[in-house]
């Protein structure tokens, strides 16, 4: 069964080099079992967590 995924909003709006830019910080909403669970996974697996991502920064 997958379960829809809803999201709190958090914008600001900040000036750089003159321009107005907004940013959007989209946090999930997560009953408080799964932060428990993605909790878990992360401080178990944090060799996955990195490999995952760390292409992005070579």
């Amino acid at each position: 069964m997958v379960q829809a995924v809803t999201y709190q909003s958090d914008k600001q709006s900040v000036y750089f080099q003159g321009k107005l830019i907004v940013l959007e910080n989209l946090t999930p909403v997560l009953s408080p079992e799964e932060k428990k669970k993605r909790k878990r996974e992360i401080e178990n697996n944090p060799y996955d967590i990195f490999s995952k991502y760390g292409d992005r920064f070579r």
